[in-house]
């Protein structure tokens, strides 16, 4: 028969492991720097917790996809920035040109500068930022426009072939915050192959009002051809201008976005700690104690006479 251990040691081993319980448990908070480590170990904290490392995670994604998204607007806008600047050159070369005094050869040689123009301004139209075309709206993967200068009369003479059917649509939308959207997207055709609704060359075509001008100054004896295409140069340099102001409203309010964000994530973060990481010095303190309580009981069981009857005999 197995002897019984009597009600007071049963209270004295029950009470020390639980003891040895909290030691435990508070060297792993301790050690780990986690209060939940397992589900066991905070069932009712395990919901909310996952809640908010599901937010975090999905705003830390949106704040990396609109950094893309930035990079691919900033580079847009620098190429905007650049094709202003060919047609600024233009402007002079045909200013040049207008002059009385320049001859047929000067002209021509002014001729083949606003052909490089135009070559350059093609290879704008056709950016590439992280792999992706940005003025190739939907069909972002293939190239918009390429540099043509031997156009048959029926053809519009803009000096660049249409690589992606017409229309060339862009309906990217990013999602912002509070599942606002926003269109970032502007074609090559809506910036620098402007078309009226049958599809015929607007006045303010930017890539038309190039090759008028280059033909202007090859064509001899032209200097009225050349005043003209020089207002041509002047209405697709305004309106490439009136275009760009929409790339300055879409990365102020991406801008704001991902600052949004951050700040929510920060939240987040600060919320998962709360109801995650220990809390040092109270741990510390809770392990002190249950070491002393631990201490103290052993001490005083050593203490306490363990004779019985057989003590007695002898």
């Amino acid at each position: 028969m197995t002897p019984s251990l009597s009600p007071a040691v049963n209270q004295f081993l029950n009470g020390l492991a639980r003891l040895q319980d909290t030691v435990t448990s508070a060297t792993s908070r301790l050690s780990s720097g986690y209060k939940i480590n397992q589900p066991s170990d905070a069932p009712d904290l395990i919901s909310p917790l996952l809640d908010l490392q599901a937010r975090q995670r999905h705003n830390e994604v949106k704040v990396s996809n609109l950094s893309r998204v930035q990079l691919e607007v900033s580079t847009a806008d620098q190429a905007v920035s650049s094709a202003l600047q060919l047609l600024d050159a233009a402007r002079t070369l045909g200013a040049q040109g207008a002059n009385g005094t320049t001859s047929d050869a000067t002209r021509a040689g002014l001729a083949q500068q606003v052909q490089s123009l135009q070559s350059q301004l093609v290879a704008l139209s056709n950016t590439n930022a992280a792999g992706r075309y940005v003025f190739s709206g939907d069909d972002d993967s293939s190239p918009a426009y390429r540099l043509n200068l031997s156009q048959a009369p029926s053809d519009p003479q803009n000096g660049v072939d249409r690589l992606i059917t017409a229309p060339m649509s862009a309906t990217r939308q990013i999602e912002l915050v509070g599942h606002s959207f926003l269109s970032v997207d502007q074609s090559a055709q809506d910036l620098f192959d402007h078309r009226n609704a049958d599809d015929t060359l607007a006045t303010d075509n930017v890539f038309a009002a190039l090759n008028s001008l280059r033909i202007a100054l090859a064509t001899p004896d032209n200097q009225a051809g050349i005043i003209t295409a020089q207002a041509s140069v002047q209405a697709a340099a305004d309106y490439l201008n009136s275009k760009q102001s929409a790339y300055g409203t879409v990365q102020n309010r991406i801008t704001t976005a991902v600052s949004q964000l951050k700040s929510g994530i920060v939240d987040l973060k600060q919320q998962i700690s709360a109801l995650r990481e220990t809390d040092i010095v109270q741990t510390a303190l809770e392990l002190t104690a249950a070491e002393t309580q631990t201490q103290a009981a052993m001490a005083a069981e050593a203490k306490i006479p363990h004779t019985s009857l057989f003590d007695f005999l002898g």
